[in-house]
Order: C-alpha cells, then sequence, then structure tokens
C-alpha cells in the first residue's frame, strides 16, 4: 500500500480545501456572480453580433471612447478600461479605424501615446447598437428583480468597488 497522499482531489478533499477559506454562502455568491457574468456576456456579444455585426468588445472600446472627457482616449486607459490587453487594444483601434468609426493621433502631450477619437459614424454606430446592449442587460441582470433587489445590489457591488484600488 502507498503511504503517499494522492496528487488527485475528490469531492470531500476540495470542499475542505473550499472551507477553508470560504463559507457556503460565499461560494454560491462567488458562483452566482460569476455565472451570471458570463452569461451576460455571451447574451450580449451574441445579440450585438446578430444584430449589428459588433462583437462585444468593439462596443464597448466605442462606449469609452465616445464618452471620453478629452473626446478622445490614450490607448493605454482604454486597454485597461475595456480589460485587453495594450497589443489587442492597439489591433482593435487599427479595425476601428479601418472601419471609420475611430480616428487615431499622435498624443500631443506624449509622441510615444495613440489617442483615440468617435468619429461622427462611431457615434452613430453606437447609438445604433445601444438599444440591443441595454435591453439585454435589463432582460439578463434586472428582470425578475424588484427595485429593492436593483438597490441592494448597487448598493453591495458599490462597497466592494469602493475596496479595490482606484485607477490614477
Amino acid at each position: 500500500m502507498n503511504a503517499r497522499p494522492s496528487r488527485r482531489t475528490g469531492p470531500e478533499e476540495a470542499r475542505a480545501v473550499m472551507r477553508t477559506f470560504l463559507t457556503e454562502d460565499e461560494e454560491h455568491a462567488w458562483q452566482g456572480l460569476a455565472d451570471a457574468h458570463e452569461s451576460l456576456t455571451r447574451a450580449l456579444d451574441a445579440g450585438l453580433l446578430a444584430d449589428h455585426r459588433m462583437p462585444l468588445s468593439t462596443l464597448q472600446a466605442l462606449i469609452e471612447i465616445a464618452h471620453a472627457e478629452d473626446e478622445s482616449i490614450s490607448v493605454s486607459e482604454l486597454a485597461e478600461r475595456i480589460r485587453l490587453s495594450p497589443s489587442r487594444t492597439s489591433r482593435l483601434a487599427m479595425e476601428l479605424e479601418r472601419e471609420g468609426l475611430v480616428e487615431r493621433q499622435r498624443d500631443a502631450a506624449d509622441s510615444r501615446s495613440t489617442r483615440i477619437a468617435a468619429t461622427q459614424a462611431g457615434r452613430d454606430r453606437l447609438l445604433e447598437a445601444a438599444p440591443t446592449y441595454l435591453s439585454t442587460i435589463r432582460a439578463h441582470l434586472f428582470e425578475g428583480l424588484d427595485e429593492r433587489d436593483v438597490k441592494q445590489l448597487a448598493r453591495i457591488l458599490g462597497r466592494i468597488q469602493a475596496r479595490r484600488p482606484h485607477r490614477d
């Protein structure tokens, strides 16, 4: 008989490890949050592709670009906001520029940096896709919740967000 413990973890061992870090309620909350995010992200991407031939990452980029304070945003800041790598964000910006949805320009303050601004065509495309985007969020996230639930969810997520380090 082998005295060495098995490297395979069965359900009992996995639960024991989980309980070392998370209560059962915390585990359920985490799984619910992860499942809700995945489901909503899939639904948004599918709806935007079907109705507007636009992936979710493109819409998220257009939202951030169109709503930037100085009417333009650096590629690095856009990457952080849409949670893509800087190289993937740079490629996305080039794709959007080829489609006429954005204009890329050198940053006057830092010639190494590129800024992106939405064109009128980009703003129009964003307005066309907004109903699909927003109605999908409503259907997958808020339907079945009453006003009190939504306020409680916003309060809880706000408290979680407040604990995270802020971007500069």
